[in-house]
């Protein structure tokens, strides 16, 4: 993939001192304007590959909760910004995985699984794109496809605060949240189940998500895994 060449999939041992610093940089510009307070940091594995789960609000979303990440981890971003004069240098340094929004995109998938056979962790909106409503939606079943294929912890996420910043500068009020890691073996799920075992997984990160942030879980999940 010419969006990609040149990126490692190599475990990433030690954070790169220019990464490192800029995720000082910017989690301190998210301190001293929005007020950001971090919760559960330690849950993060310490080696190993790994999914950070989160819901979406904001274009922000992205630099908040990898400046706060305890490693370097990859990301999942819409293919348009890496044909960006400014934005596409960035997004490649920053290890950045082309993704097609609409359908089911088999190349972003397949290089998803790449890095985390690699022992990388990635970072993962399930509902694959931002909604600025507040609430949660429906996921998309790649989370729950990642996670069994791999059998590989999720790391459940929940930002709160983000949808706003820029109407809403020195709120104090942008807060992530880091959960307790889980597998899908943990809810008794894998990858024999198919298609239907990704949608009960992505159904099973997004009530980890909201039970992360103390919301309600997007409605018809049940429909989704025959769970209530």
């Amino acid at each position: 993939m010419a969006e990609t060449k040149g990126q490692n999939t190599f475990p990433i041992s030690r954070t790169r001192p220019l990464y490192r610093l800029s995720q000082i940089f910017i989690r301190s510009i998210f301190k001293v304007l929005c007020g950001l307070k971090v919760a559960g940091r330690e849950n993060v594995p310490e080696s190993g590959p790994f999914i950070l789960a989160s819901n979406h609000q904001s274009w922000f979303d992205p630099p908040i909760i990898g400046s706060t990440c305890p490693r370097e981890v990859f990301y999942a971003a819409k293919r348009e910004l890496f044909d960006n004069f400014i934005l596409g240098p960035l997004v490649r340094y920053y290890n950045s995985i082309p993704v097609r929004r609409s359908g089911y995109d088999r190349t972003a998938l397949t290089r998803l699984g790449e890095v985390l056979e690699g022992g990388n962790g990635v970072i993962i909106f399930p509902e694959g794109t931002r909604f600025l409503d507040g609430r949660l939606h429906s996921p998309k079943s790649g989370v729950g496809m990642l996670a069994l294929k791999y059998n590989i912890p999720v790391v459940p996420v929940y930002i709160s605060g983000s949808s706003k910043l820029r109407l809403q500068i020195f709120s104090r009020r942008l807060r992530v949240r880091f959960g307790r890691s889980f597998t899908m073996a943990d809810i008794g799920l894998s990858s024999s189940k198919g298609k239907d075992g990704y949608r009960a997984g992505s159904a099973e990160v997004m009530r980890r998500i909201a039970a992360v942030g103390g919301v309600d879980p997007p409605a018809g999940l049940e429909n989704q895994d025959g769970r209530k």
